[in-house]
């Protein structure tokens, strides 16, 4: 393990290379995988161990299109065992590189999906517990239960507060109001499609929300500027008349 840190704090190269590297050298390739994944957060500023070439330019372009979405979906997958509880905790990274060794065969194929695991915003994976599924009735219900509480983020959405910390601070209090733990949840999730890009947290579901809510008041507006119009057209008929 003395070679794998060292060569992790020091090593001068491409990620996709010392992937295969790690597992040429590795006798035990899952435990190596684990601590690679759990301590490669960033570039070594001693680069002095240089990695070989193992990948091409092409080769790793053709990996990507025949490897990549299937590495995430089995990443992903196995995040979910994990925190639905099917697999342990303990065994998320062992279990996920068994998966890598049933699906692909060569060493190059299980090192572009070592590198694809490295470079995933989930890894280092962190035990989130498990999440709460609702039917989207459950939801409608809970969230017309909550009205009142959803208004006021509503309200600190319009607000002239700049500091994030006196928006979160608001919406804190708001959260604290609700009793039972699904409409919490309800609760947040109406917050972060409100307030997500104003407290820094932006992601594709409030992107689409945001163009969503700009897209219906371009409708309204549109709408309005043809009933205008309309009205228009039947005073001056009537005029003419």
């Amino acid at each position: 393990m003395d070679k794998l840190k060292n060569l992790l704090q020091n090593f001068n190269g491409e990620i996709y290379d010392l992937c295969y590297e790690i597992l040429e050298i590795s006798e035990d390739q899952a435990t190596a995988f684990e601590y690679v994944c759990k301590n490669l957060i960033e570039l070594p500023e001693n680069r002095t161990i240089q990695i070989a070439e193992y990948f091409s330019k092409d080769e790793l372009e053709e990996f990507e299109s025949l490897y990549e979405d299937t590495v995430k979906g089995l990443l992903n997958a196995n995040i979910k065992k994990c925190n639905y509880g099917v697999i342990e905790v303990k065994d998320f990274y062992r279990s996920l590189w068994e998966i890598y060794c049933t699906m692909f065969s060569t060493q190059k194929e299980k090192a572009y999906a070592f590198y694809c695991t490295v470079r995933s915003k989930s890894i280092p994976y962190q035990y989130m517990g498990k999440p709460i599924a609702m039917s989207n009735e459950q939801f409608q219900e809970l969230t017309v239960q909550n009205k009142g509480i959803i208004d006021k983020i509503k309200t600190i959405g319009r607000s002239g507060y700049s500091q994030r910390t006196e928006r979160a601070s608001l919406l804190l209090n708001c959260i604290n109001e609700v009793k039972d733990f699904e409409s919490k949840v309800v609760v947040l999730a109406h917050a972060l499609s409100i307030l997500g890009p104003r407290i820094g947290l932006p992601n594709e579901h409030q992107v689409v929300d945001l163009l969503m809510h700009q897209i219906d008041k371009k409708i309204e507006e549109l709408e309005a500027e043809k009933s205008l119009q309309e009205q228009e057209d039947q005073e001056t008929k009537s005029e003419v008349e």
